[in-house]
């Protein structure tokens, strides 16, 4: 009996990783494409060195396995041993179960991102991310494993936290994992859906981050930024801006065809 749950764990904990990487991978060859689209609209000037983006393209492989054994293991223990929160029922109570597990992570993250960036915990915990001051799409997973137990292991107590099926929390991740890729890109691909006010994070805010340091903590949506006054005070005005150009040199980019 051991021996089949230690086989099953592994078992869960290799689909999940293969699931991340897969994921991480192809979200950034289409990102890596996009912005080919709309060079013009780059947000930061300055280019990444190339020694920085292939780091962060070995770390975040590193990372997505820490992340995929969270994920992994809180979805085994829910499986074998029914530990958690039974999940609510139908199309309507899967629905509510993401909404409500968006709005539970990203107050997860906003508040340990705040504490990783004391002067306490920084320089152990969360400088590595930061050395890539101009994020590219592969460094959204580039961390170290401290910083991953900070910020992930919601992933390994969600199903204690919210009455969630593993599919709603499987689908929350891969959501996670694809804005976070494009919210490191560089370029401004939210679109309308992001133009302040809106709730949800831009590209811009994340970009910022990046720049500031110590402003846009949030992951999903600005609210806790707004609300704790940790919003860039440039924020609204520059995500618009950015937003505006970018709209502005794809419709330039589509008027030969048209």
């Amino acid at each position: 009996m051991a021996l089949e749950r230690a086989i099953s764990w592994i078992a869960t904990v290799a689909a999940v990783y293969a699931i991340l990487v897969a994921t991480y991978g192809a979200t950034c060859f289409a990102v890596a494409r996009l912005n080919r689209q709309i060079a013009a609209a780059k947000i930061q000037a300055r280019e990444t060195p190339q020694h920085l983006i292939r780091r962060d393209q070995r770390q975040s492989l590193l990372s997505l396995f820490a992340i995929a054994a969270m994920f992994g293991t809180g979805h085994w223990l829910y499986a074998e041993f029914g530990w958690g929160l039974r999940p609510f029922g139908g199309v309507a109570g899967s629905i509510l179960a993401f909404l409500g597990s968006l709005i539970l992570f990203d107050t997860w993250f906003y508040w340990f991102h705040r504490l990783i960036h004391t002067p306490a915990l920084y320089p152990w915990v969360h400088r590595w991310h930061h050395l890539t001051v101009t994020p590219v799409a592969w460094s959204n997973n580039s961390d170290r494993l401290v910083d991953n137990l900070f910020l992930q292991s919601y992933w390994l107590v969600a199903h204690f936290l919210i009455p969630a099926a593993p599919a709603v929390l499987l689908a929350h991740k891969l959501y996670d994992q694809v804005t976070g890729v494009i919210g490191h890109s560089g370029w401004e691909h939210g679109g309308s859906w992001c133009r302040p006010p809106s709730p949800l994070v831009s590209v811009t805010h994340h970009d910022q981050h990046h720049r500031y340091f110590r402003c846009n903590y949030a992951t999903h949506f600005t609210l806790w930024d707004r609300l704790m006054g940790t919003l860039h005070p440039e924020h609204d005005a520059e995500a618009r801006r950015n937003i505006t150009a970018t709209a502005a040199v794809r419709r330039t980019a589509r008027a030969p065809a048209e």
